[in-house]
């Protein structure tokens, strides 16, 4: 074939192109040509010339070659598919939290400001007070939370439908799951990890295990039998939750130097009988109540248990939102079931 021929072969498949062109960039382009011209040759395109002998060189047409050859780079620029780079999203600047434990966390890291609602039941610390509410665990108010438009909304892990119907709407979620002790703090450095804050995290994670170093550093040789309670309604011995070795407050007993009097029980919470809990014996009942208690109430609690025969002074009603959230203040609640454990009111 002939240099003209191939010439023709080559700029019919080019001008293919822009005849049926699939972007804006490249109708603009097309439409500035509208006859096709060769880009060796500068001449109008032939179609019906197979096998024209060579009589044009390029050195004759230097514009015009030029002008084609910036033709084809125009189209191979708007035909081409972008090339997106897919950045790692940056830390958030606008964080919606549900869950009482990450709000904690989340100004414990510092973050406080960041913060543009919470849940329902976030009461720690005292300035969440003045964030506005957008529902908890079972009642979350999506459309205010998408009004507020987060960049990173942090659920329970077992709000799927909510999780779901955000991450459809494009804003990232980061899940939440009860645990143990190890669990959560595992969850704070990924948490810190997540908003940008990975060395706090792991300062402050360092400080809740120098805590327990000191707990169990006074800790006795006798491990009383702890039975923890929560979720009772007062003036009955009825209807209550206790403990298992998944919860938290487990970890916590232990590392304070008692025994979880249902520690071999594989759940983190359940609904024990009270004949089971006599035939236990356990030598401290510590009932936990979220603040704040009528004095009269914990009176009538203490007057309840003491029906099972336990001394007035091994019952211990708290109401420290430390022992039931876990999260920042692990050493804190570590502190004082030690405190209870070895008899200290």
């Amino acid at each position: 074939m002939s240099v003209c021929g191939r010439q023709t072969a080559l700029h019919k498949k080019s001008w293919a192109v822009i005849d049926r062109p699939y972007s804006l960039g490249c109708a603009t382009v097309g439409a500035l040509y509208e006859r096709p011209r060769c880009i060796f040759c500068a001449k109008p395109r032939q179609t019906d010339h197979p096998g024209a002998t060579a009589s044009i060189k390029l050195s004759r047409h230097p514009s015009s070659a030029r002008r084609g050859i910036l033709v084809v780079v125009l189209v191979l620029a708007c035909c081409s598919p972008p090339r997106t780079k897919r950045e790692s999203p940056g830390p958030p600047q606008r964080i919606v939290s549900v869950v009482p434990t990450v709000t904690e966390t989340l100004f414990a890291l510092g973050l406080g400001e960041t913060i543009v609602a919470v849940g329902d039941y976030d009461h720690f610390p005292p300035e969440v007070e003045h964030k506005p509410r957008i529902g908890g665990l079972i009642n979350p108010n999506v459309e205010k939370i998408i009004e507020l438009h987060p960049d990173l909304v942090i659920s329970y892990g077992s709000q799927d439908v909510l999780s779901e119907r955000l991450q459809s709407l494009g804003v990232q979620v980061f899940p939440f799951r009860h645990g143990n002790v190890e669990q959560t703090l595992r969850f704070i450095l990924d948490l810190g990890r997540r908003v940008g804050t990975e060395d706090r995290a792991e300062q402050l994670v360092a400080g809740i295990r120098h805590s327990f170093d000191e707990v169990r550093a006074v800790a006795t040789a006798n491990r009383p039998k702890v039975f923890l309670v929560h979720d009772r309604a007062g003036g009955t011995l009825g209807s209550f939750y206790t403990i298992g070795s998944r919860a938290f407050q487990h970890d916590l007993i232990e590392i304070a130097g008692g025994l979880n009097v249902f520690g071999e029980v594989d759940v983190e919470t359940f609904q024990p009988s009270l004949e089971e809990v006599i035939r236990r014996k356990p030598d401290i009942i510590l009932e936990t109540l979220s603040p704040p208690a009528d004095p009269q109430e914990v009176e009538q609690r203490k007057r309840d248990w003491e029906r099972l025969g336990l001394p007035r002074e091994r019952i211990y009603i708290e109401e420290e939102t430390y022992l039931l959230v876990p999260g920042p203040r692990f050493g804190l609640a570590a502190h004082r079931i030690s405190e209870i454990v070895r008899g200290i009111r």
